[in-house]
């Protein structure tokens, strides 16, 4: 589990360790989500962040893969429908969320 740390900002890292734990085939997934994130977002990526998180309202669990990248909006989501369709949708796995945070659009 240690690698993750390399690759990803981990937040409450101890959460997420415990999370994996309880969850061990997660961790390739993130791995492999890892690299095709790089691969499609490439000199538009910023960073990967790596969370646990508890939703009170519907008592769900999951691990939330937050990128952050300097893509204006509209190309960002763009490359995260590419990423989707590359590969995340056959990865089908409820206990990770991958999202995109993008800069606010200045127009």
């Amino acid at each position: 589990m240690e690698h993750l740390q390399e690759l990803y900002q981990i937040e409450h890292a101890d959460s997420v360790f415990s999370f994996l734990e309880d969850y061990p085939h997660l961790e390739p997934i993130l791995t492999d989500a890892h690299e095709h994130l790089v691969k499609h977002f490439g000199n538009k990526l910023d960073s990967i962040h790596l969370s646990f998180e508890d939703d009170e309202e519907t008592e769900e669990e999951y691990l939330l893969v937050l990128v952050r990248s300097n893509a204006a909006p509209k190309d960002a989501l763009k490359i995260m429908d590419k990423f989707d369709d590359d590969w995340w949708l056959d990865v089908e796995e409820n206990l990770v969320v991958i999202a995109v945070d993008v800069p606010e659009d200045d127009d």
